[in-house]
């Protein structure tokens, strides 16, 4: 299938029988599932890997277990043989993966809104007086840490800046949201008490949020 628009996928990664999974997984990304220190990450590991695998292998055509993906310098994940581009996030019992046509890099990232955090005193720390001047105006003050770091995150994941661009990528509100310089960038509703956000490289004309579970394999089209 041609991929000619941005796409989100939800999966939620606590499934029963998310061990089913773990075929589709590589040698190397079963061994990381097992150093993981309890069941339940290793599962929540297991779904999520193998989720995009069936997602990517029903875009592409072939079969997820037979994929082979590369790193860039920066450790960038990518397709090997195939032009689209992807990422991954997860965190606790939720994941978002994206996936941009050829020329399109996309970054996407999902955070729970925790209680035990300063966040604060991390947005001090870590974002640009604009932004803690924003989050401390808005309704929600916690809620709104994390959506920007949501967007820092999926800024830094599509371009490959790594951390030190968190606090170069400036997140604004006005009109279309941007973050960094001419990137687009869209929130997405993940589930409550969580914050997420897809970014990619230029302003897409599409940004479709689709959902699936992790107990249907991703959407095979084409």
């Amino acid at each position: 299938m041609d991929v000619t628009d941005t796409f989100v996928w939800r999966v939620h990664l606590d499934q029963p029988d998310g061990a089913r999974w773990a075929p589709l997984l590589s040698g190397d990304e079963r061994a990381r599932a097992a150093a993981l220190a309890t069941p339940v990450e290793r599962r929540r590991f297991t779904v999520a890997h193998a989720a995009l695998r069936a997602l990517l292998g029903g875009l592409t055509g072939l079969p997820p277990a037979e994929l082979v993906f590369g790193a860039e310098d920066n450790g960038r994940p990518y397709l090997a043989g195939r032009p689209i581009d992807f990422n991954l996030s997860h965190s606790e019992e939720w994941a978002l993966i994206g996936v941009a046509p050829p020329g399109l890099r996309v970054g996407v990232d999902v955070e729970r809104v925790r209680d035990d955090l300063d966040h604060l005193a991390m947005a001090r720390h870590l974002y640009r007086p604009a932004e803690v001047d924003h989050l401390t105006r808005a309704a929600s003050p916690r809620e709104e840490y994390f959506r920007l770091w949501c967007a820092k995150e999926a800024y830094i994941k599509a371009t490959g800046a790594g951390l030190a661009g968190l606090r170069d990528a400036l997140v604004t509100h006005e009109g279309n949201a941007t973050v960094g310089s001419s990137r687009s960038l869209r929130w997405l509703d993940v589930a409550p008490g969580y914050a997420g956000a897809v970014v990619t490289t230029t302003v897409t004309t599409a940004v479709t949020t689709a959902v699936t579970t992790a107990g249907t394999p991703a959407p095979r089209t084409g």
